[in-house]
């Protein structure tokens, strides 16, 4: 039994049998719980403490589990993080070897048409080159985990503040590479699609450019004007991906993956 219900049942024998000793009643009754105040203060003050103790073990109990739960969506949330950026950097490798294939191959025809005498260019070799011309690498992330986290207000379950930097910058620069390319698309689309199409047969099957038509190429301000949109759209496309790349493999790094290398 509590110290209050002790006093309760005290001061309701009390009020039962106020006569029994004489005097007044109210004023005995007064004195009999300052004295048993006076008596069992001591018991007060540690029932007193124990309640504040069950109060606060009881907060940080919960505390602690919420703490663990949090910890362990954390875990959940960096596991698929670094499976996302894992699958950017295979398509981010593919973009950039691609890129560099179509910028060498674009680069050549721009020689040739600069100084034909010094770049010596083979009908086949043009023919391969206006094939790459055309190609376009395209990159697209894998954004699902950094979505939820912001959708779902679980952005604060990241500790590590550098991570979550990085995270924006990559995804910022994702969406930079994402617009680029569209408009890339575009571009090739209404201008230089229709005008290689209309000019060269640039099926596996079909014949090579012929030498008199690798020799008008030289004269033709339209090629060239459209070579070098192709040229420019894919080395600014370029610069892009390796600093998409540079950021993914530090994000690689801060979850616990290797850095340097290429995932299979």
């Amino acid at each position: 039994m509590s110290w209050l219900r002790l006093m309760e049942e005290h001061i309701k024998r009390e009020h039962e049998h106020p006569h029994r000793n004489g005097g007044d009643p109210t004023r005995k009754r007064k004195n009999r719980v300052m004295a048993l105040i006076a008596e069992m203060w001591p018991a007060y003050l540690i029932e007193i403490l124990v309640i504040i103790l069950g109060i606060w073990v009881s907060l940080g109990l919960e505390q602690w589990r919420d703490n663990a739960r949090e910890d362990k969506l954390e875990k959940v949330y960096e596991k698929n993080l670094l499976r996302d950026i894992n699958t950017d950097m295979v398509s981010l490798n593919g973009c950039e070897r691609n890129t560099a294939n179509l910028l060498m191959g674009g680069r050549e025809l721009a020689k040739f048409i600069a100084n034909p005498s010094a770049m010596k260019l083979s009908p086949d070799k043009a023919t391969n080159d206006l094939q790459m011309v055309l190609g376009r690498p395209k990159f697209l992330t894998s954004d699902a985990t950094f979505s939820d986290l912001k959708s779902s207000g679980n952005l604060h379950l990241l500790k590590n503040i550098h991570l979550k930097n990085l995270l924006f910058s990559y995804y910022s620069t994702a969406q930079g590479i994402k617009e680029m390319q569209d408009a890339e698309q575009q571009a090739t689309i209404t201008v230089t699609g229709p005008y290689f199409f209309k000019h060269f047969d640039l099926s596996s099957a079909g014949k090579p450019i012929s030498q008199q038509e690798l020799q008008t190429l030289l004269n033709d301000r339209e090629f060239s004007n459209n070579l070098q949109l192709r040229i420019h759209n894919r080395e600014e496309l370029a610069r892009s991906y390796l600093g998409a790349d540079s950021l993914a493999k530090e994000i690689r790094k801060e979850l616990g993956g290797p850095a340097d290398d290429y995932p299979e």
